[in-house]
């Protein structure tokens, strides 16, 4: 029991960090310190992300103490879809390998690798553990929403960022990417606005404009609509039960909405967010790269429809669309590798969360489908990003924490 129990509190040390790195080390913040994440060139090795290693290394040290049969036991109803979307992902990877040789493997590995890692060393866990770390992520994506705020308001980034394809100012905030920042407050921030004593107006005003100071025009519709959908469906209920709260509370959240609407609308009035909300998010050249994606796949044969695009067609995108970037993961993925390694992509990527979100509350299902809808609105899962890392382990947290809150009072009973 001792060692179960040491077990369990390194394990969550060890996520707090990698949940406070995966905020801290954007790919542009570790540039600055001269390490070439991002850039081309420069060591393999450095390639992937401190985050990535220090989870490989935990589950090999985990695997060591324990074996592979009793952790993977602790993942229970999860453990098939865990292991299916490991079996896809490393599949992908050896063709990868034959293909690119090293080239773009840290991508998957980072990307991909990493969230499914994160979640076989959380299921150790208890549900203490789990909630500390649920309200953990809270409070750093609505710090990293206050930054953001703050950096659109100055006009400055904390952290030197050149995009040349964006026309206009957008803020970076921590996770030093507009597109990945914008994607991951869209679909955390319904599934942690309930784990932190910060009120459901604040968390709400300050994540949506953060999305209006990201720029991320489809992230910010999308999880506008998702919160729109949560309310109505919640509001029936209210009307008929209503809920119960003391009068100082509720005199409290009365000044509490009157203050944050003042403070929005100056907000809004007085920085540039008003013109950002008013011109409905500026249409740039990016915006139109993700009607004009498609062309590209009207120009592949069979054979590259199935094993990916040629080398003459990967050095070419911008001929066909005008800018470098494909603006839609599925599009980018068939490019990169083909129809067959795609569908093992999209079972790594969402066999767990559709899996989770069957088994769980309105909440779960909206921010799964926040997270689908905007993610086909920009190109963050064709880069290094740390989305899935932080979904996947905001979603199983959530699954298990209430499942296991629910047993414990059926058993208590």
């Amino acid at each position: 029991m001792g060692n179960k129990l040491m077990t369990s509190i390194t394990i969550y040390k060890t996520m707090v960090f990698v949940f406070i790195l995966s905020f801290a080390l954007g790919g542009y913040v570790l540039e600055s310190l001269g390490i070439r994440y991002v850039s081309e060139g420069g060591n393999p090795l450095f390639k992937i992300h401190v985050v990535t290693y220090i989870l490989i290394f935990s589950v090999m040290s985990l695997t060591l103490k324990k074996g592979v049969t009793k952790p993977l036991a602790n993942l229970e109803s999860s453990q098939s879809s865990w292991l299916v979307s490991m079996l896809c992902i490393v599949l992908v990877i050896i063709y990868g390998l034959v293909r690119f040789g090293t080239s773009g493997m840290a991508y998957l590995v980072d990307t991909m690798v990493a969230p499914l890692l994160a979640i076989y060393l959380q299921s150790q866990l208890n549900y203490q553990q789990k909630n500390k770390l649920l309200k953990l992520l809270a409070y750093l994506l609505f710090l990293n929403s206050l930054i953001a705020i703050f950096e659109f308001a100055v006009g400055k980034t904390f952290v030197f960022v050149e995009f040349k394809n964006f026309s206009h100012f957008r803020s970076t905030a921590l996770l030093t990417h507009p597109l990945n920042n914008a994607l991951i407050t869209a679909a955390l921030a319904p599934l942690l606005m309930n784990y932190t004593r910060v009120p459901y107006l604040i968390y709400l005003a300050v994540s949506t404009l953060a999305l209006f100071a990201y720029g991320g025009r489809g992230a910010t519709g999308v999880f506008l609509l998702g919160m729109f959908f949560l309310l109505s469906v919640n509001t029936p209920s209210f009307i008929i039960k209503g809920i119960r709260i003391s009068k100082m509370r509720f005199a409290v959240i009365q000044a509490l909405g009157f203050i944050v609407t003042i403070f929005t609308m100056l907000l809004v009035i007085l920085t540039p967010l008003g013109a950002r909300i008013l011109s409905k998010l500026h249409v740039d050249p990016s915006a139109q790269a993700r009607f004009d994606v498609f062309i590209i796949l009207e120009q592949l044969s069979l054979a590259e429809w199935l094993l990916g695009a040629s080398a003459s067609i990967m050095e070419n995108i911008k001929f066909y669309i005008g800018v470098n970037i494909i603006e839609n993961y599925v599009v980018g993925w068939i490019l990169s590798f083909g129809l067959f390694a795609t569908i093992l992509l999209l079972i790594a990527c969402f066999k767990i969360p559709i899996h989770l979100i069957f088994k769980s509350g309105v909440q779960l299902k909206v921010a799964f489908l926040v997270l689908l809808g905007a993610s086909v609105t920009n190109n963050a899962l064709t880069t290094k990003t740390p989305v899935l890392l932080l979904f996947f382990s905001c979603l199983y947290l959530a699954y298990a924490s209430k499942r296991e809150r629910n047993d414990n009072k059926n058993s208590v009973t």
